[in-house]
């Protein structure tokens, strides 16, 4: 694709963003309590003080790569603005990456434009987008880079640079939110498949030493600034408790309907600090299910129901057609059907694991797979514009 159609996606799917927000009177800039958070640690860290909350009563010790991201931007602007530009303009490139990724990926350039014309107007996008401080759209980048370099390796003979670049980049991720952690299964069955077929060399099973090596590096600063061994963070056996206990529901939940979703001993433990709670209430969740492996299956499925669950008519359409993409892309696109399988467990992979633990209102942790699986709609719709073109041509000559 030419640069001018690019330059074309971007401006279009900013325009599509900021008509949206106009239109519904949503202000431009919405920093939560998580997006202060997240700015106060930059702020301390700009400062020279490192990664340390002293915005929240509860000592919360979360992934570092964003609140790393906001650092700059705060020491030179001193103010969220200069940031939120920035999410701006990455959520446009995201679509324009976005279109490139669909092109290569089908040999169709119909394919990546009509991907990042659905990202454009995809409600789940449009409501979680960049006018929150949060890591939504970044995220995305992550994810969409992941698809990039997973294709990549399909394509060149040497793979040893690309597959360290692809567990550099999930391990970053992780540093960034946990939810790719998933992932690294998925890569371990591609290095067994490039391994077996003698594409990649047996040593490089010691790339997998990345991700161990930068989670242990930040576990340690974790030692020296707050006192605890702390990988990625500290609050994650919490959540599996509560989505995971025998009083909790298969539904969004929301802090402010803690009640509804845990047993009264829950709040015995509040007297702990949020990493003894954490450890505390993870091995109770563990023990639940153990004792109920299947009520455990049973719910996730459930909550996948949610996950993928359209909350307007174009969202449930992209669904459709994506689902129609996948059956396409395997039947007839002449694909790798293994890079295909790996895209597919990708994307049910994230669901599934989101849905282990909480799912919260507005559908804003489905938001970083979206564009994913709207390759394989647009994959759909380009094939069906190509087929439309091919008959009129037909029906001139």
């Amino acid at each position: 694709m030419n640069r001018f159609l690019y330059i074309g996606l971007f401006l279009f799917i900013e325009a599509v963003l900021i008509g949206y927000l106009a239109w519904t009177n949503t202000p431009f800039m919405t920093i939560s309590p998580d997006g202060q958070l997240y700015y106060n640690l930059a702020e301390n860290v700009a400062s020279g003080n490192g990664l340390i909350n002293t915005v929240r009563q509860e000592n919360i010790i979360v992934p570092p790569f964003f609140a790393l991201v906001i650092a700059p931007f705060v020491f030179f602007f001193h103010a969220p603005e200069a940031y939120m530009v920035f999410q701006y303009i990455v959520y446009g490139l995201n679509g324009v990456f976005l279109a490139c990724v669909g092109a290569k990926l089908f040999q169709s350039r119909a394919a990546g434009v009509w991907s990042a014309v659905l990202y454009a107007v995809h409600p789940v996008l449009l409501l979680n987008g960049p006018q929150f401080l949060l890591t939504e759209t970044l995220f995305v980048t992550f994810l969409l880079t992941v698809v990039y370099l997973v294709m990549r390796l399909f394509e060149k003979e040497k793979k040893n640079g690309l597959f360290a670049a692809l567990l550099f980049v999930l391990s970053l991720s992780l540093l960034y939110r946990p939810h790719l952690l998933y992932v690294f299964i998925l890569v371990f069955g591609l290095w067994v498949l490039f391994a077996a077929k003698k594409k990649m060399r047996i040593w490089s099973i010691a790339f997998f030493a990345i991700p161990v090596v930068l989670l242990g590096l930040n576990g340690l600063y974790n030692q020296s600034l707050h006192g605890t061994f702390v990988t990625l963070e500290n609050y994650s056996g919490q959540n599996l408790y509560i989505a995971n206990n025998p009083e909790t529901k298969v539904d969004f939940y929301a802090s402010t309907r803690l009640s509804q979703f845990v047993e009264p001993e829950y709040f015995e433990y509040e007297e702990l600090t949020l990493s003894e709670r954490s450890s505390v209430l993870k091995e109770k969740a563990f023990s639940y299910i153990l004792a109920d492996p299947l009520a455990m299956v049973e719910r996730m499925v459930l909550k996948m129901g949610l996950f993928f669950k359209g909350i307007f008519v174009i969202d449930t359409i992209t669904l459709v057609l994506a689902l129609a993409g996948m059956i396409l892309a395997f039947w007839k696109s002449g694909m790798n059907k293994w890079m295909l399988s790996f895209f597919v467990l990708y994307i049910v992979g994230f669901a599934a694991m989101t849905s282990l633990g909480l799912l919260v209102g507005g559908q804003r942790y489905r938001a970083p797979i979206v564009p994913v699986y709207l390759l394989f709609a647009g994959y759909v719709l380009g094939s069906v514009s190509l087929f439309i073109k091919k008959r009129k041509t037909k029906e001139i000559r």
